[in-house]
């Protein structure tokens, strides 16, 4: 996500605004602490690195989360969004100045050092241009504050820690009174481990352990403030939990802190927020919190017996109370001036999704949990047993009995609202029921909390979880879960679809394991590894872990290495797989067009588009002479080319292997003997030629290169006329049917790619 904030930095303006104020304060009156700060966030990391998608995002909610209960005023903070390494030079120098100017106004001052972005071993990487670690830590260490906090959200940022650091000494202190002097530096990985961001929470695991933490799910002590052992605790515990089972291996937070003197340092204070969650003290379990959009923004462990605060911004919330045996779930609101209880009692029991475990000796528990709810006895109380339900006017039958009916048939005619249907469920006009064990069949309206089984509509059907079975449409099914067949005239739509989804017009899943097969249209956020999309005209997805197929277009957000887009027209915003078509796009591949000449006197013009290790290329070629000569005169002659290529490149410099197909198109005279309706004495013919090419090129400036190369033309077709026409140089006979046509060329190409 890309700010408003001048990239550069907020310096001039920052002093500015301090300066007129600090000089209206008595400098005789000294405050206690003064904080300063620099959030850096960095998508970018130069060639040959995959972009981040929520670095920058992370460093704006860091500081948003200290300006509200960190201590930090806004005209002590600077951000930083993609900079160069100049750029943040320039602002430690803006921050020191700042601090200079403010030393008489505190007792102590402490500055906090954010970065969210890629490294590698040895130093940050900010576009094309490192910052080294030993630079950083110097530059830091300049600054001429008593304390110097730094955090690193990066792939190897243990090495920071371990670049002439110290070891820790005493705990850190809060004591405004008293004098303090050194650092504490905490990484997001150690020196050998990879940092991690996620789509689920939108932020990288680390950072989002931080900012939880910040606003109260550290603080143990439940003293309302959150100190740097607290939190660093906290963090350490969440981000390995959260990343132990990922692909790339967990992910262990380190730090180096040495500081001196007593106490704790306390980071944030919660009391400070104007707006309050608190989570009871009878309250225990996982507790989760979301904002309105859906985003993560608090996951704790409550344990009874005293109470947890939170600081949240004013907005509306949704939480999810985990516990052993059931679920909670409901929504709240956080406004200004009041502190918000979470409570079990505020919250509804909801229908919990159990998962088989493969194997090992939680199997026979996640079967039994499976089934738990679905499982109703007669002797409930709250059960009653029906044969069948329906409906003229809401219930009117089955409410009298003041239960959760259970029922072999229901059919609703204006409405049916029951607990659970084994068997049938029909509707003239909307059934509910939270499960159904069978079929339902709409014709204006079903929707259940679970089906096991079938749901067939003409318009509509609609179930939250769990359907095992098969889903068609004339107009409409809606799954959150699909594990078996959707079939669509017009429209399905699935949240995780595992199994085969079918389309006339049209398919939707946010996550599927099968094939995707459609007409006209296949959308899927995910597509995962072993799977495929397969559209007559499009493909759409956010992420392709395997194959997309399509007649005309396919589009991705980023397609995995080694995976495949095969397409007209193959779009990815990030491509480390393969893209196959005319034309290929992806930010971070290739995409250029280039002309050349060579020794035979013939012009191209290519595109070539794809990524470094596999592009494709699409151009045409044509004698110099015949460039603006009219297309039917005598020695007209045109080529049209398709092939592939791949490239190595180290620093400025590129090779090249090419091989491509032309066909060239030229005009001959008829036979005088044949007769032919046609008005004009000659037609045009097209031979065959196959190239290979090696390219050798220099990038002296960004999105433009300069290339020299050597190719060789071979005629495997009897293309003689053509070749001709063409080739005025060399010919290599190599037999009787095959020629080679050397010869070189130099050219330009412009990339329309970052």
């Amino acid at each position: 996500m890309k700010c408003c904030f001048n990239k550069k930095f907020l310096a001039v303006t920052l002093i500015a605004i301090a300066g007129g104020f600090f000089c209206s304060a008595q400098e005789n009156e000294a405050i206690g602490v003064d904080r300063y700060a620099l959030f850096v966030g960095s998508n970018m990391g130069g060639q040959n690195t995959q972009r981040l998608y929520y670095a920058e995002s992370d460093a704006i909610a860091f500081l948003k989360t200290m300006k509200e209960i960190g201590g930090i005023p806004q005209s002590n903070a600077v951000l930083l969004l993609d900079p160069t390494k100049d750029d943040l030079n320039d602002a430690m120098d803006s921050v020191s100045e700042l601090i200079r100017r403010n030393s008489r106004r505190s007792k102590r001052s402490e500055f906090l050092f954010y970065y969210s972005g890629h490294s590698d071993e040895t130093a940050l990487q900010l576009g094309n241009a490192n910052y080294s670690f030993s630079e950083l830590k110097a530059a830091i260490t300049s600054v001429p504050s008593d304390v110097h906090v730094v955090i690193l959200d990066s792939c190897y940022s243990g090495n920071f820690i371990r670049t002439k650091g110290g070891q820790k000494t005493k705990p850190f202190l809060l004591d405004d009174s008293s004098i303090v002097k050194g650092h504490a530096y905490l990484s997001s990985s150690s020196s050998q481990e990879y940092s991690q961001e996620s789509d689920e929470i939108g932020s990288s695991f680390f950072t989002n352990a931080m900012l939880t933490g910040l606003r109260g799910a550290a603080d143990s002590s439940g003293d309302k403030k959150v100190t740097l052992n607290e939190l660093y605790s906290y963090a350490f515990n969440e981000t390995l939990s959260k990343t132990e089972n990922s692909s790339v291996g967990p992910q262990h937070p380190n730090y180096n802190i040495t500081l001196v003197g007593s106490g704790d340092l306390v980071l944030s204070d919660i009391s400070n927020s104007d707006s309050v969650v608190m989570l009871s003290e009878g309250l225990k379990g996982r507790v989760i919190i979301r904002d309105k959009n859906g985003k993560l923004v608090s996951e704790i462990n409550k344990n009874s017996g005293k109470p947890v605060f939170l600081a949240l911004e004013k907005g509306d919330y949704s939480a999810t109370i985990i516990k052993d045996t059931v679920t909670l779930q409901g929504s709240f609101p956080v406004t200004s001036g009041r502190v918000y209880e979470i409570s079990e009692k505020s919250f509804n029991v909801i229908a919990t999704s159990a998962h088989r475990l493969r194997g090992g000796e939680g199997s026979e528990d996640a079967e039994k949990a499976e089934n738990a709810i679905a499982e109703v006895s007669e002797e409930d109380p709250d059960i009653q047993f029906l044969p069948f339900e329906f409906s003229l006017v809401s219930n009117e039958i089955s409410r009298q009995f003041g239960k959760k009916i259970v029922a072999i048939f229901s059919l609703g005619l204006i409405r049916s609202q029951i607990f659970k249907v084994n068997g049938l469920m029909l509707s003239g006009i909307e059934n509910e029921a939270e499960y159904v064990n069978g079929a339902q069949l709409a014709g204006i309206f079903n929707t259940a909390g679970r089906v096991h089984g079938v749901q067939e509509a003409a318009i509509f059907n609609s179930s939250e979880n769990e359907v095992y079975g098969v889903q068609e449409a004339g107009i409409f099914n809606k799954a959150k879960d699909l594990m078996g067949f959707q079939a669509a005239g017009i429209f399905n739509i699935a949240e995780d679809v595992r199994g085969v989804q079918v389309a006339g017009i049209f398919n939707i899943a946010n996550d599927f394991t099968g094939a995707q097969v459609a007409g006209i249209f296949n959308k899927a956020d995910t597509i995962n590894s072993g799977c495929a999309q397969v559209a007559g005209i499009a493909n759409c997805s956010k992420e392709v872990h395997d194959l997309q197929v399509a007649g005309i277009c396919n589009v991705t957000e980023k397609l995995g290495k080694n995976n495949f887009q095969i397409g007209i027209v193959n779009i990815a915003k990030e491509s480390a797989g393969f893209q196959i078509g005319l034309v290929n796009y992806s930010k971070t591949g290739i995409f250029e067009f280039g002309t050349s000449l060579n020794s035979n006197d013939q012009m191209s013009f290519t595109l070539n588009s794809g990524n470094q290790h596999f592009y494709c290329i699409l151009g045409c070629w044509k004698p110099v002479h015949d460039l603006f000569t009219y297309k039917n005169s005598e020695d007209h002659i045109t080529a049209y080319l398709y092939g592939f290529g791949t490239r190595f490149i180290k620093d400025s410099f590129n090779f090249d292997f090419e091989g491509w197909i032309s066909n060239a198109f030229y005009r001959v005279d008829k036979d005088e003997d044949k007769e032919d309706d046609d008005h004009f004495d000659y037609h045009y013919k097209s031979d065959t030629l196959v190239t290979y090419r090696f390219v050798f090129g220099y990038q002296p400036v960004k999105h433009f290169r300069v290339f020299a190369a050597a190719s060789a033309m071979c005629n495997f077709y009897n293309a003689d006329e053509a070749c001709s026409r063409m080739f005025k140089m060399v010919d290599i006979n190599c037999g009787d049917r095959v020629h080679i046509y050397p010869q070189i060329e130099v050219g330009v190409k412009y990339s329309l790619n970052d």
